[in-house]
């Protein structure tokens, strides 16, 4: 197809053309069309491809097709922004509705199966939250009680049975037996006292009664005494220090 006419014959061409196209829209306005739920057959399609071909040849369709469409102004832009904005939260407000309605819808009904019909046992579903409370409640008091119960003196220990005690002191006594053993234990001790080996030590004195005075004029002090002043070398103060210790050994054997 070869399109050869004049410029003045197509505008009046478009004319004509703009207004039967105009009248045949009006006239079918509000009417279902013929070719609604219809496929095209392949011979259809076929035919509107080869012709769909055949008009993209032709320049003045391929302008129009180019410049068709504009782009939008500003305010038609925030337009089209607000419409958009109101759809969403008209849906939104919908959904919301829907999902408010089907939780009271759900409520209701687990409340009546918890109620149960006429002679039936009434359930209830805060059980775990009940004993939760009451076992915090039951844990506060088993605190307290402990606060308020007297500690018992002396080691937390469980007592040793006697068979027990008999095995250590028959294990003691068998060690104490062993000549290197005791002479071992001895000089350690005697290390430890700061007393040389073979002398005696002395007896510990006896606490004063509580009748006396607190109030005691001080000793003089006499030529003799050690004079723990900052002076004196640190090695020697220890020395001194460790002969004013206890001498009696810290384990005392029942049945030597």
């Amino acid at each position: 197809m070869q399109f050869q006419s004049s410029d003045g014959e197509t505008e009046a061409l478009d004319e004509r053309e703009k207004l039967r196209r105009m009248r045949i829209s009006k006239a079918n306005k509000g009417n279902t069309p013929w070719n609604k739920g219809r496929k095209h057959s392949a011979e259809t399609l076929q035919r509107i491809k080869e012709r769909t071909r055949l008009a993209m040849q032709n320049p003045k369709i391929r302008m129009k097709l180019v410049n068709l469409g504009h782009a939008q102004s500003e305010e038609t832009k925030k337009k089209i922004g607000i419409g958009v904005r109101m759809g969403w939260e008209k849906r939104r407000g919908k959904l919301m509705v829907q999902e408010s309605c089907y939780f009271e819808w759900q409520n209701l009904i687990a409340e009546a199966a918890r109620r149960g019909l006429a002679g039936e046992e009434e359930l209830q579903w805060y059980s775990y939250n009940i004993l939760d409370e009451q076992l915090k409640k039951e844990w506060l008091e088993s605190v307290e009680r402990r606060k308020t119960m007297p500690r018992t003196k002396g080691s937390k220990r469980a007592p040793k049975p006697a068979e027990q005690r008999k095995k250590i002191a028959e294990a003691i006594a068998a060690k104490w037996a062993d000549p290197e053993y005791r002479e071992r234990v001895c000089a350690g001790l005697s290390k430890f006292h700061g007393v040389p080996v073979g002398v005696e030590r002395k007896a510990k004195r006896k606490p004063r009664a509580i009748t006396q005075s607190s109030k005691q004029t001080p000793k003089k002090k006499k030529e003799t005494d050690t004079d723990f002043s900052p002076r004196n070398e640190p090695n020697k103060q220890i020395e001194k220090f460790k002969l004013r210790r206890s001498n009696r050994p810290l384990y005392k054997d029942p049945s030597a």
